[in-house]
């Protein structure tokens, strides 16, 4: 009895291990040339495909790339793969994942709860002619060899943008070591290098008179390298390498001046002159400017007192004294007047203002844009050479209770507000109408005389330094 159990427990084991025996190997035979179910191979499903035919598959997905090779000034320059026999390859990886299946991992794929997909990446195996590419970089001019030491030279220059340090010793090409890391990169599946990083430029040794000449630079440079960046509103003016090389003292010639210690120094005079030039840009007295006044149209009141001046003497000094130290600085500058608006720019009346129109004998004031005082005015005596003079002047004083003395003439006013010189704003108790042609043969001596209500209204209202523009 024993026996026959024996038996049936024998073949019953036996049969399985026969059958999965069987199953292994007709698995194993079915496979053996191609992949089994369940793999991507860079993003192509592999089952049934052998390794060869996936190759040629990925190859033709593969675009023969572009090598780009970039040097010191970061220009880049690129040649195509083909131009050297490029080729990419997979045969051998795939071969190995080939080799490396598994009848149990495929069962376990196969009869698993979650089917999931094995998802593998790789690069391929490149071949190119390395004579071919040898050839092509040697004749490629922007691997052109400069490392030659002989005849290179270091010298200070000048162009539009200022003195510079001209300096044919640094970063000097080596042609074998730009092929090398072009090579190398190939080598390892890169289709880019770049010149500096990978150490292809050399420097040599300077002589005694580079050396001269790096000193001299050392100390120009402390001059050319500073900046001063002024702010006039929402402009700025960059007081630069250029600008600061033309304050750099020279002769006639053109060659350095020294001072008695053999340093460079900066001519005033030219710093003076650059002065100049940004107060005659940035100045706004006396400046011509556009107006639209209440009888519509527009109007262009050619001088006056109004508006911006810088303080030149300052300027000049703080440039003379921060110029020299490599300072990247900021720089509001100083004025000797402001406006009352502090807009900076040829438009900076703003919206608060006196008009007074010399044609049709009225003033007006405007606060933020509101017409506050609308009244008829007396102005300068035409007839007599009195004109009131035509200006986008300010109201430089109030003073009440005031005594106005000239030649052969001495009248008492309750309000004063002068605008320009001896011209200004202000009562008339004499006057019994205003407005019309009286100025032209009974006007004042220059004022704008005006109502006793209106006058003593603005008189409350005004605030020194409001703009007044006087016009025809």
């Amino acid at each position: 009895m024993k026996k026959v159990i024996g038996i049936t427990l024998g073949v019953l084991i036996l049969i399985p291990s026969v059958f999965l025996a069987i199953c292994y190997g007709m698995v194993r035979y079915q496979y053996k040339d191609t992949y089994m179910p369940g793999i991507f191979i860079n993003g192509v499903y592999a089952a049934d495909c052998t390794p060869e035919e996936l190759n040629e598959t990925l190859k033709k997905d593969t675009e023969c790339p572009e090598f780009i090779v970039t040097d010191k000034d970061k220009n880049t320059y690129t040649f195509s793969l083909e131009e050297i026999s490029y080729e990419q390859d997979y045969l051998s990886q795939l071969k190995r994942i080939h080799a490396s299946q598994s009848v149990i991992g495929f069962a376990k794929w196969f009869f698993g709860e979650d089917i999931k997909f094995d998802e593998i990446q790789i690069e391929p195996d490149t071949f190119y002619d390395d004579a071919v590419l040898r050839r092509y970089l040697d004749d490629a001019k922007y691997l052109a060899d400069n490392s030659d030491p002989k005849g290179k030279k270091i010298e200070i220059r000048r162009d539009h943008n200022g003195y510079y340090l001209y300096d044919e010793t640094k970063n000097l090409l080596s042609h074998e070591k730009a092929v090398d890391a072009i090579s190398k990169a190939l080598e390892k599946g890169k289709f880019e290098t770049d010149l500096y990083e990978e150490d292809c430029y050399i420097e040599i040794d300077y002589t005694s008179q580079m050396q001269k000449t790096l000193e001299k630079w050392e100390n120009l440079a402390r001059y050319v390298e500073s900046s001063v960046t002024y702010s006039f509103g929402d402009k700025t003016e960059v007081v630069d390498r250029a600008a600061i090389s033309n304050f750099i003292a020279t002769d006639e010639n053109g060659k350095f001046l020294y001072d008695e210690s053999g340093s460079f120094y900066l001519d005033e005079d030219k710093v003076k002159e650059y002065v100049s030039y940004l107060a005659d840009k940035y100045n706004t007295v006396n400046k011509p400017r556009t107006f639209a006044p209440t009888r519509g149209g527009y109007v262009t009141v050619e001088t006056g007192t109004y508006g911006y001046k810088i303080n030149e003497k300052t300027e000049r000094e703080y440039l003379m004294n921060v110029i020299g130290n490599k300072n990247q600085l900021q720089r509001t500058p100083e004025f000797i007047q402001t406006n009352f608006t502090n807009i900076c720019g040829e438009d900076d009346i703003g919206d608060t203002y006196i008009e007074v129109d010399l044609t049709n004998q009225m003033m007006y004031y405007y606060k933020n844009g509101d017409l506050k005082i609308n009244t008829p005015v007396v102005t300068g005596n035409t007839s007599l050479g009195r004109g009131t003079p035509e200006k986008v002047c300010y109201v430089y004083g109030k003073e009440r209770n005031r005594v106005l003395r000239g030649e052969g003439y001495a009248s008492f006013v309750n309000f004063w507000m002068p605008v320009y010189g001896g011209v200004g704003i202000h009562d008339a108790s004499w006057r019994g109408s205003y407005g019309g042609k009286i100025y032209k043969t009974n006007g004042s001596h220059g004022c704008i005389n005006t109502p006793y209500a209106e006058v003593s209204k603005l008189y409350e209202m005004v605030e020194i330094g409001t703009p007044v523009i006087i016009f025809y």
